[in-house]
């Protein structure tokens, strides 16, 4: 057991151990007048920038969740750099977090995307000697090439089974991470290339690929191989597909392998990472929560778990050693870093969980209570949590397993959620085709199938994957049936109202509609996604106006996601791959538009649902960013039936 001297206070690693940043910091985004009364819409000229909009639109922006600074989503890839400086980078971050030997946060670098310095998840991440990181981004299948301060120098290799490039796997989650491993050695870069069985190995720039070791389970063959490690002339790589780990020469030839049979400490299940220092290798075994060292021939030494409070988790991902010989793991069931003494005690961990209470790992919708209460809803596995926020943005509660009942084939999963007038909540959970109602704490009260007598082959029975929900004035319920290519309105108690596939009787059918919402005159607005448009229907379905079309420009939409109407009747659209929110008058017309891709406060990265509160304030799930952000006086809002944030 480590002493307490040698592990971190909170205060010592500060804002990396907590677990909610809600409002912590009014982020300045575009302030400088006085917050105005609850209902009231933004007055006079805003001064300050503003990301991606001429004049701001809104006074400040809050944030609830944090992106980094310890924060850690399925930590995957861990790294020692010069200084003793720890990498590490996990599945939904999309960032390396830079860490000191004894766990003080130092910085952070890249975001979501394809672009220069961007990248999904991570698979593995390596450091050569003159400090330089490699990275594997197991989403786009490439890897890219930093400084050690996080500034880019390179990339290469794209999707495919050619000499040069790769197919990784990209993770889906908890019990699917994603695959590639890296390793350095003198002037050579080694890949496993997990999915298409085999290593590659490249000059430090990433020419000369040739393939060093190809499919198969024989010796000097792989199958899945994950984990990567190099010393001078002798490469190290789990073989996850045939449970061992084997030695191989720079040229790919083999030397050695740990045992084929489950009848000695030295063998694995899922070995997933290794990491080779002095005279011993090191490999992850994931599933059995430990790490197993052995002599740089492979013959069993020991193994590594910890104790208590330090126990490693049952998934264990990554492993790295610095020249001191202490071992850092990424230990992704429990989201944190531990370090063991090269005697195997252990002396520290850090990090924090970005699933826990308050953080997110991707959010899809925000809900907004009469009484200003927040839900933020997203899909995480079977876990899948609901989140409820004060109207002051503090934490209150997790709501999860859609209420503890399994309806369906599948987990329940989330995907928009509307609250009534009455104070419950409507969720479409859209794998198992149907929408949920909660009361007002959780509990569940009963759900809307959307099947109906009389269906056929043009009006089928039932929902498929449907993405949006709004509730009117009335508690009637307006569903965006996604994979129908409709909208459709049901009373609260289940009964069929009206379903609408067409925006007019000449005009163009739905196309994946995503998202609906209700104006104060119940009109609605569905985001027509396959169509790239909006459309407004009066309160029977009559088509009244759309607009849009694809594009960047203005007015123009390339993947809108969210919409929310405030009090006067304003329209607000998000556009995920545009990254940024715009704002119309009830048929159409262009009002403003903010929001650029980045991960500054007022910058987006996959923006998706949103909503208006009472006070005007629009919130929008930052999905990529890990987080929801709040614009302040943005919009007009119908009087609070809450205590005012302040």
């Amino acid at each position: 057991m480590s002493s307490a001297s040698d592990r971190p206070t909170a205060g010592r690693i500060a804002v990396g151990l907590a677990i909610l940043a809600a409002g912590a910091a009014m982020l300045a985004g575009c302030g400088g007048s006085a917050p105005e009364q609850a209902g009231r819409t933004r007055a006079g000229v805003l001064r300050g920038p503003c990301p991606g909009a001429r004049t701001c639109p809104y006074e400040r922006v809050e944030v609830i969740g944090r992106r980094g600074e310890g924060v850690l989503r399925d930590p995957e890839a861990i790294a020692n750099g010069s200084g003793g400086r720890v990498y590490v980078a996990d599945q939904f971050s999309h960032s390396v977090q830079v860490f000191s030997p004894r766990g003080h946060f130092e910085g952070e670098w890249g975001s979501f995307g394809r672009g220069r310095g961007q990248f999904g998840a991570v698979g593995g991440l390596a450091v050569d000697s003159s400090g330089a990181v490699y990275l594997v981004d197991s989403t786009n299948n490439r890897v890219e090439k930093f400084t050690g301060a996080g500034r880019f120098i390179a990339s290469w290799g794209s999707s495919g089974s050619g000499i040069g490039q790769f197919h990784f796997g990209a993770g889906k989650g908890p019990d699917m991470p994603p695959g590639g491993g890296i390793a350095v050695s003198g002037a050579h870069v080694y890949v496993a290339d997990t999915e298409n069985n085999r290593i590659e190995r490249f000059a430090l720039d990433g020419s000369g690929a040739r393939v060093l070791v190809g499919s198969g389970t024989a010796r000097g063959k792989v199958l899945g191989p994950r984990g990567l490690a190099a010393s001078g002339n002798t490469v190290y790589v789990t073989d996850e597909g045939s449970d061992r780990v084997q030695e191989l020469d720079s040229r790919g030839a083999f030397i050695a392998q740990t045992g084929l049979l489950r009848a000695s400490p030295n063998t694995f299940t899922n070995p997933f990472d290794v990491a080779v220092h002095a005279g011993s290798v090191y490999v992850v075994d994931d599933n059995n929560g430990r790490i197993v060292k052995l002599t740089r021939h492979l013959r069993y030494l020991g193994v590594l778990t910890g104790e208590g409070p330090d126990r490693l988790s049952k998934y264990v991902r990554a492993v790295a050693v610095d020249r001191r010989g202490r071992v850092y793991v990424a230990d992704t069931g429990h989201d944190r870093i531990e370090v063991f003494a090269a005697t195997g005690l252990p002396l520290r961990n850090w990090g924090t969980s970005g699933e826990a209470p308050g953080q997110f790992v991707a959010p899809l919708d925000v809900a907004t209570a009469p009484t200003g209460q927040l839900l933020v809803v997203e899909t995480l596995g079977s876990r899948s949590p609901m989140y409820l926020f004060s109207p002051r943005l503090a934490y209150q509660a997790t709501w999860t397993r859609g209420g503890d009942v399994i309806i369906g084939r599948h987990f329940f999963s989330p995907a928009a959620a509307a609250f009534a007038p009455d104070g419950t909540v409507w969720v479409v959970d859209r794998e198992n085709n149907l929408v949920r109602h909660f009361s007002a704490t959780g509990t569940f009260l009963g759900l809307v199938d959307g099947k109906a007598p009389g269906a056929s082959a043009a009006h089928p029975s039932g929902f498929a994957e449907p993405s949006g929900v709004a509730v009117d004035a009335h508690g009637d319920v307006i569903v965006a049936d996604t994979g129908h290519g409709r909208v459709q309105s049901f009373s609260p108690d289940g009964g069929l109202l009206a379903s609408w596939r067409r925006a007019g009787a000449v005009d163009r059918n739905f196309r994946r509609p995503l998202a609906v919402a209700v104006s104060p005159d119940g009109s609605v607005y569905v985001v027509d996604g396959g169509n790239y448009r909006i459309v407004e229907l009066d309160a029977g379905g009559k088509p009244i106006a759309a607009w849009g079309d694809q594009g960047a420009g203005p007015g123009r939409f390339e993947l809108p996601t969210g919409i929310a109407v405030d009090a006067r009747g304003r329209v607000f659209v998000s556009d995920r791959q545009s990254d940024r929110i715009q704002e119309f008058t009830a048929h159409g017309r262009l009002l403003s538009s903010w929001g650029t891709e980045g991960v500054g406060p007022g910058e987006l990265s996959g923006p998706s649902g949103i909503t208006i509160d009472c006070r005007g304030d629009l919130l929008v799930t930052d999905t990529q960013n890990n987080r929801t952000q709040l614009f302040t006086h943005v919009a007009s809002g119908p009087p609070c039936s809450g205590p005012l944030r302040s």
